[in-house]
Order: structure tokens, then C-alpha cells, then sequence
């Protein structure tokens, strides 16, 4: 540790002034560390995008393939979309507000999430309790959703909220 900080202060320092404005703009490209430069973070780009993408695939799943009579599981099975579209609208925006809505969005889903699983979980136990053998099966195959579920909803707010709570995201959105 002590070596290197003494071939640290052994490097000569860069000229202080450029010579030409050629040098000026290429030492700017150099320095700028895309990492850290919150104009040049694709990721709050990609999120967005597969926000909306998911969102429009969300409500056309729930709208043509799994229609459901009542009317609390309607409600609840349309939180999905609205609140990933919220949290897309949120990180596409950017900024301070942008971020608070993309983290409450991704929060939202996530907690619809849970109230699923346990939706889930209790009818499974429902059907194993009082259908049998044909009950068994029709639990199992719950809990297969239940893994659909999480991969297929859960995952894509999982990661973009703890994106959004790193160093990298927040900086990304401008947010101290």
C-alpha cells in the first residue's frame, strides 16, 4: 500500500494548459469516465425500455389470456401493468421526481407480488385440503405459477430497485 502511494507521487503532472484545442477536446474525451458520466448510463435506457415492453405484454396477457371473473382478482392482476408503467414513466423521466416514482412503481409491483404468491399459496392449500389426489395435482401446479411468477413479474423490479438504490443509479437520475 505504502509502495504504491509512492509511485503515486513519483508521476510527473500533466501539463497544465493544453497546446492545441485539439489536445483541449481530447484530454475532455479521456478524462470522462463513462461510468461515472450520468449522460452516458444506458442502463436507466434499458430499464425503461423493458418497462414499457413489459407493461404492454403484461396488459395484453391479462386482457386476452388470463381474464378472471372476479372483480378483486381483476384489480389486483392489473396493478402489474399500471405500477411497471409507472416505474418505466418514472426512469425514463429521470431527475429527482423520476426517481422517487420509478422506486415507488418498482415498489408497488413488488409488493402485488407478494399478495399474489400468497393468493396463490392459500388456494393451493385450499384445493390440496378439500379435492384429493385431484387437488394435489392442482396445488402442484400452483406452485409451479408461483416460480412463474416470481421469474417472470418479480425479477425486472427486483433488479431495477436495486439499481435505483445504488451509487450508479441514483447519480444516473441526479440524485445526491
Amino acid at each position: 500500500m505504502a509502495a504504491r502511494r509512492a509511485k503515486q507521487r513519483a508521476r510527473p503532472a500533466a501539463a497544465a494548459t493544453p497546446t492545441s484545442p485539439s489536445a483541449a477536446l481530447r484530454d475532455r474525451r479521456v478524462d470522462r469516465d463513462p461510468r461515472r458520466d450520468p449522460r452516458r448510463d444506458l442502463r436507466r435506457w434499458i430499464y425503461g425500455g423493458l418497462d414499457v415492453a413489459f407493461a404492454a405484454v403484461y396488459a395484453i396477457a391479462i386482457w386476452k389470456v388470463i381474464p378472471n371473473r372476479l372483480p378483486s382478482g381483476m384489480i389486483h392482476l392489473w396493478t402489474f401493468p399500471l405500477a411497471t408503467l409507472v416505474m418505466g414513466a418514472g426512469t425514463l423521466l429521470g431527475g429527482r421526481r423520476g426517481w422517487w416514482i420509478a422506486v415507488i412503481g418498482g415498489s408497488a409491483v413488488l409488493l402485488s407480488t407478494v399478495v399474489l404468491i400468497f393468493r396463490i399459496v392459500v388456494s393451493a392449500a385450499f384445493l390440496a385440503g378439500v379435492y384429493g389426489a385431484f387437488g394435489k395435482a392442482a396445488a402442484t401446479f400452483a406452485l409451479v405459477m408461483v416460480a412463474l411468477v416470481v421469474e417472470l413479474v418479480a425479477l425486472l423490479p427486483i433488479v431495477q430497485v436495486k439499481y435505483l438504490m445504488t451509487r450508479a443509479g441514483r447519480r444516473a437520475h441526479g440524485v445526491p
